[in-house]
């Protein structure tokens, strides 16, 4: 039996707006994916009992990039309009992770990342109307993406799977567009944190023409003729290190940020111009 098209542009629909809103902590986007695909169970069960099985089996645990998920609900679609379930059931078991390892890279990594930092640019620039509307280009591209996605899993079926993560092209482009959107990175962080500065000072005493006049000297000044921006250089290294070394987790970071900023607030050690 064959869905209608009304039938699949709903479930393309439900899928990308709503994979992710009823997002749980036990089956994270399973409940979204169960909603995203009830038009076509609903269609093609024979009879209640088939549904509430097939429901079943699509609220378990599912998780994977948001990006790349439509693809895996299209092939599962085009293989229960087969009467081939389990085989959709075992491909969207066993393509959650190779997707979203490409998906959370290009997106969550790359692209949203990138596009953000430009449009907060703007933003501080005074042109937030520009900033918003590059966020929101973004994200019509993205749903542009997945309306495709959702199509070409439908309509290739496994081959749709296998052309996406067997693709040594895709795999290279992905490693490329990576160091690349690293060297953008690592230049925003920089610019963006510029305004962290040690707020120490001193008062020195110069002798001219046997007078003995005082300057204040600024720490930071010292620091920016060794290297401009390494007082947030230094800082990214400190977190860094007790990530990878001293087994921090985020939570403890995001504390230990709140704990310096109320220090450097009081004792001035640390400013924010």
């Amino acid at each position: 039996m064959k869905l209608t098209k009304k039938t699949l542009r709903n479930i393309k629909m439900r899928h990308i707006f709503g994979i992710q809103q009823t997002w749980s902590y036990d089956v994270m986007m399973g409940s979204g994916y169960l909603w995203s695909i009830l038009p076509a169970i609903e269609e093609l069960s024979e009879n209640d009992t088939e549904k509430t099985e097939l429901m079943v089996k699509n609220i378990q645990f599912f998780n994977t990039s948001a990006i790349f998920s439509p693809l895996i609900m299209g092939v599962h679609v085009a293989m229960m309009e087969s009467n081939q379930d389990e085989i959709g059931e075992s491909i969207k078991t066993a393509m959650m992770g190779p997707l979203a390892g490409v998906g959370d890279t290009l997106a969550g990594v790359i692209v949203n990342p990138i596009t953000t930092l430009i449009a907060c640019q703007f933003a501080l620039m005074g042109n937030w109307f520009l900033g918003l509307g590059i966020i929101l280009a973004v994200r019509l591209g993205w749903i542009f993406v997945q309306s495709k996605l959702f199509d070409f899993g439908y309509n290739k079926g496994l081959e749709a799977i296998e052309s996406t993560t067997n693709n040594s092209a895709i795999g290279k482009s992905v490693e490329l567009v990576t160091i690349f959107g690293a060297i953008i990175l690592g230049g925003f962080v920089p610019s963006m944190l510029s305004g962290i500065e040690v707020g120490l000072e001193y008062v020195s005493n110069l002798s001219m023409n046997g007078e003995t006049m005082e300057s204040i000297v600024r720490v930071q000044d010292m620091f920016n003729n060794i290297c401009p921006y390494l007082v947030p250089i230094l800082l990214l290294v400190f977190y860094i290190f007790l990530l990878k070394k001293g087994k921090f987790t985020s939570t403890k970071l995001l504390i230990l940020t709140f704990v310096i900023a109320i220090l450097a607030y009081f004792t001035k050690i640390i400013t924010l111009v």
